[in-house]
């Protein structure tokens, strides 16, 4: 077995021995000739150390020892008043007239090397114990013992410059222990305060979204109600014609509100968490307005208003810019105004064509008008007027806030001066980039010889799209899944289909994936056959999903005739 040597001096050296780590300093670790290994351990003289630890202070009464984690006295003060007979640190706490709880919550202390200090009986005399480890990992702690009415007699700052001496004092651990709690108590306000300002706004937001939960289910109730009450007027009346024709547009229109109302929330979503995608598209701005305006007019009408709208001259025309979005910001102003007109009240609109490319839109109206105050909150979420509310006018009141961030992405802006009870101005600028005349409506037109795929594994809605497709005169082959689609388009020849509207959520396998599988056929016709989505998956991240699985183009559902002429036109000509 290998054996260590350490060479020891007798007293007055003594041997300092730590955890034989080389990043001490301490001892040198080597082999002699014979092969055994051997360690040169380094001495210290202890009146060396005691010097230079300065282990007598406060006139001689004050006394520090270095002692290891037993409590082992390693080194002791020289001075003659220093009590030579102690070999334990221990021995200056007698057990009578100390709490031995407090005694052995101090040898742990020690044991654990821990920084602090605390105060003994010792024959009468109070003594208070600082202590603090020498060295990081270290054996050895630095212990000064200074009776308690010294102390007090010297005050504060011989206690720091003691403590200062022995490397970590009393007085610096009481100061930063105060002001570590005295700056926690000020971050604790502060953070009491924070959170108790944060606790008031969820609330009004939970408030606000109580509100707007209210509004929605009366909004989302009033058109179902109209849907399914005017179904049932229609079947009890199939023989009357103008009476079913009647129950046909009440249901269409209480249809149309319906989705608005289930668009606006999922807008609201999109533009929250970003994913709202702007497209571009030529738009023939006089015809376009024109068309917006005429889609208003019904409920002008309907409401006993008047609406008027100016001519439009404009010095370009033709735009780029998303078209359903720019229809559903001018929607959104005109709706809100004939919404909140009473009767024989008056709408005017117009657009018009300013400097640096940017286009003026104003809506005026002689409507209920607004406070000041509600003002400043118009354009945020789930707000509305109290006297809107009170008087059960329908809305979510997320419309004019999806207006301004659309506006918003699109480098946009809107403003409102009202007065309550004198009607409220919304003007809306926008900066639109000249593009080439197009997209010009074209007459509507059959499609004999063209074969259309329709693949829907919903019963009602396959009957909805063959009725809608029958319209164009095209030959119309149906699929209940991807997976059957893949398998007819892999049985016909090549150019046999002219056109595939896929839906996305079907079973055995989805639009996505017969798509990708349609693509990747070893055919000629594949790679140019248009295949279109339709589906009830709508938002913009669809879309891009649709695109990326390598369709053409996304029709959402509920399909209108407009979407699928204009797919026709696009792949047909």
């Amino acid at each position: 077995m290998n054996t260590l040597l350490s060479f020891h001096i007798s007293c007055p050296y003594f041997s300092i021995l730590p955890y034989f780590r080389k990043s001490s300093n301490i001892f040198l670790g080597g082999a002699l000739p014979d092969g055994r290994e051997a360690v040169l351990v380094k001495e210290y003289r202890a009146r060396e150390v005691a010097d230079q630890f300065a282990l007598s202070f406060y006139d001689d009464n004050g006394f520090s020892y270095l002692v290891d984690r037993s409590g082992a006295i390693m080194a002791r003060p020289w001075h003659k008043d220093g009590n030579k007979t102690l070999h334990s640190l221990f021995d200056l706490i007698p057990q009578e007239g100390n709490d031995p709880e407090m005694v052995q919550l101090f040898q742990d202390s020690i044991w654990r090397r821990k920084t602090g200090w605390t105060k003994f009986d010792h024959h009468g005399t109070r003594l208070v114990f600082c202590y603090e480890p020498l060295w990081d990992e270290g054996e050895w702690l630095l212990v000064s013992v200074i009776p308690e009415q010294v102390l007090t007699a010297q005050g504060a700052s011989i206690l720091k410059k003691t403590l200062l001496f022995s490397g970590a004092t009393t007085a610096m651990v009481l100061i930063l222990v105060m002001t570590y709690f005295a700056s926690k108590m000020k971050v604790n306000a502060r953070h009491t305060q924070e959170l108790q300002e944060a606790l008031d706004a969820a609330d009004r937001a939970n408030e606000v979204k109580g509100r707007f939960l209210m509004d929605m289910s009366h909004d989302i109730r009033t058109p179902l109600n109209a849907i399914l009450g005017m179904t049932a007027v229609a079947r009890q009346n199939s023989g009357n014609q103008e009476k079913v024709e009647d129950a046909l547009g009440k249901i269409e229109g209480s249809g149309v509100h319906l989705l608005s109302v289930v668009s606006d929330v999922l807008d609201m979503s999109q533009i929250e968490q970003g994913k709202l995608i702007l497209r571009e598209e030529p738009i023939h701005l006089p015809r376009f307005f024109q068309e917006t305006v005429e889609l208003v007019r019904p409920k002008a009408v309907e409401a006993g208003l008047t609406l008027e709208c100016a001519p439009v001259q404009l010095e370009e025309e033709t735009v780029l810019g998303d078209k359903q979005r720019l229809r559903q910001v001018l929607l959104n102003v005109m709706g809100n105004a004939v919404k909140y007109t009473p009767a024989g009240g008056h709408v005017s609109v117009e657009l018009t064509q300013g400097e640096e490319k940017r286009y003026r839109f104003r809506c005026a109206d002689t409507g209920i008008g607004m406070e000041k105050e509600f003002q400043e909150r118009v354009f945020l979420p789930f707000e509305r007027a109290r006297n809107t509310t009170a008087s059960k006018i329908p809305g979510t009141g997320v419309g004019l806030t999806i207006t301004k961030k659309l506006l918003d992405l699109m480098d946009g802006k809107i403003g409102v001066e009202s007065a309550l009870g004198k009607g409220s101005v919304f003007t809306v600028e926008l900066p639109l980039a000249p593009a080439p005349e197009g997209d010009a409506a074209l007459e509507e037109a059959d499609y004999p010889g063209r074969r259309v795929l329709l693949v829907e594994d919903n019963a009602l809605n396959l009957e909805i799209m063959e009725e809608l497709l029958q319209l164009t005169g095209v030959e119309i082959e149906t699929a209940a899944d991807g997976s059957e689609a893949v398998e007819k388009l892999q049985s016909a020849p090549e150019g046999y289909y002219d056109l595939i509207f896929m839906d996305i959520q079907m079973p055995v396998m989805d639009g996505y994936e017969a798509t990708r599988r349609i693509r990747a056929m070893e055919r000629a016709d594949v790679q140019r056959l248009p295949i279109y989505a339709v589906s009830a998956n709508a938002l913009a991240e669809d879309v891009k999903n649709s695109m990326d699985a390598g369709m053409d183009g996304h029709i959402p559902k509920p399909v209108e005739m407009a979407a699928i002429e204009k797919v026709m036109r696009r792949c047909f000509g």
